[in-house]
């Protein structure tokens, strides 16, 4: 059903990628389209934060407070 080595996200959860070095928050939230129906948008966070130790830890404070 999904690629090889992807894995979906349980819902409610923040995930931490690795984009050009810099690490992103990537979480779904639900919207209200035009029409009036509910759908889940993907959104991504942009920290600024190098791919480190110290820089995953502070995105992982930045995703719980999401």
């Amino acid at each position: 059903m999904y690629a090889k080595g992807k894995n979906k996200a349980a819902k409610g959860t923040v995930q931490i990628k690795n984009s050009n070095d810099r690490l992103q928050l990537v979480f779904s939230h639900p919207i209200v389209t035009e029409s009036g129906t509910i759908k889940s948008k993907r959104f991504y966070l942009s920290t600024g934060q190098e791919d480190t130790p110290f820089g995953r830890q502070r995105a992982a404070a930045l995703a719980a407070m999401i």
